[in-house]
């Protein structure tokens, strides 16, 4: 009877592809997806006016900016590499291409376009120096970190792009709202979709999480680490230098300071969105609750009134808690994998 049951339950797997590591990875998702709700539960229950609807859109608008650069961040941390760097992209990206634009009016229209080659070039300064000069990504990153931001406070000389100086559009952009959300919160959505249907469909996304997996059988398959790496490295500097420009027409005076220290809940929001610290699992789907996460945390907690410094510390917890369930789904993948390979070669 036993045995039957065992059958029926493994053969229930197996149709709704629920065993091995495939099921690790599922479950964690939904995992998160759950501890969601639990936060919105918990946190309604202390304070009634959190579920509000005008609560809701602030915590959507702040989870925006960040999950747009979590999903930048995705493309480092999936093939096994970090970048600390984000928030001195974002915020030299800003500030430079603001204080150039203001100088020369006929930039204005084409901050986008400016920001974008900011961010070719220093997501390809990052990845020639993980990449070709093989830096471990935490050295290369925290010294680009430094680098980047050491740069924009000299150019900014102590003063500030006023929002008076900004272009008119992106103003008019970061107050817009459509269907009574956020502008900014469709573009993470419609960011998020883009980069998910990428990494999913274009070669380019599946050596990514192919280098990210293994990256001795990706270069015996012939793919090129430098390439991949490097690649990965200017997607997400494209991607902060565009959230940079966001953020600096959401907050409207930009000092030399602009997402200063942003760098770690972006990473906070990738791990505890599941997408692995050792590279190759995840999606950018997960990082984009991990963010949203993030700001219910903050958002209920100051609804709560508690300090700064517990709010940092409920974060670190959550880290190392996501790293440690990281830990274990990737025992399990490996668990599974190896028995896969135990019963080819019994058969």
């Amino acid at each position: 009877m036993t045995a039957d049951v065992e059958t029926v339950l493994g053969s229930l797997k197996e149709r709704l592809n629920l065993s091995g590591g495939a099921a690790a990875l599922r479950i964690r998702f939904v995992g998160v997806l759950a501890f969601q709700v639990l936060l919105m539960v918990l946190f309604t229950a202390l304070v009634p006016r959190f579920i509000g609807w005008g609560n809701l859109q602030s915590i959507l608008f702040t989870a925006a900016i960040l999950a747009m650069a979590a999903v930048g961040q995705s493309l480092v941390v999936l093939t096994g590499n970090l970048d600390l760097s984000v928030g001195s992209i974002m915020g030299l990206t800003a500030y430079v291409v603001y204080d150039l634009a203001n100088k020369a009016p006929v930039l204005k229209p084409l901050v986008v376009v400016v920001a974008v080659v900011f961010g070719v070039a220093l997501g390809a300064i990052n990845g020639y120096l993980v990449a070709v000069l093989e830096i471990p990504s935490i050295v290369a990153t925290l010294g680009t970190l430094s680098v980047y931001r050491g740069f924009v406070s000299f150019y900014a000389h102590a003063t500030e792009v006023t929002s008076g100086q900004l272009p008119q559009w992106t103003r008019h952009l970061a107050s817009a709202n459509w269907l009574g959300t956020s502008s900014y919160v469709w573009i993470a959505v419609a960011l998020v979709v883009l980069v998910g249907y990428a990494l999913r469909t274009l070669p380019w996304g599946r050596e990514i999480y192919a280098y990210g997996s293994n990256p001795r059988a990706a270069y015996f398959y012939g793919l090129s680490s430098s390439r991949i790496v490097i690649s990965a490295y200017i997607g997400a500097g494209v991607i902060a230098a565009f959230v940079g420009l966001l953020l600096g027409a959401q907050v409207g005076n930009i000092n030399s300071l602009l997402a200063y220290g942003i760098e770690m809940q972006v990473l906070a929001a990738v791990v505890i969105g599941g997408v692995s610290i050792w590279g190759g699992s995840g999606s950018v789907y997960g990082a984009a609750v991990g963010a949203i996460v993030l700001a219910t945390i903050n958002n209920g907690l100051v609804l709560l009134g508690v300090q700064e410094f517990y709010r940092l510390l409920f974060q670190g917890v959550a880290i190392i808690a996501a790293v440690a369930v990281d830990a274990v789904v990737q025992r399990r993948i490996q668990s599974a994998t190896n028995r896969r390979k135990i019963m080819e070669v019994a058969a």
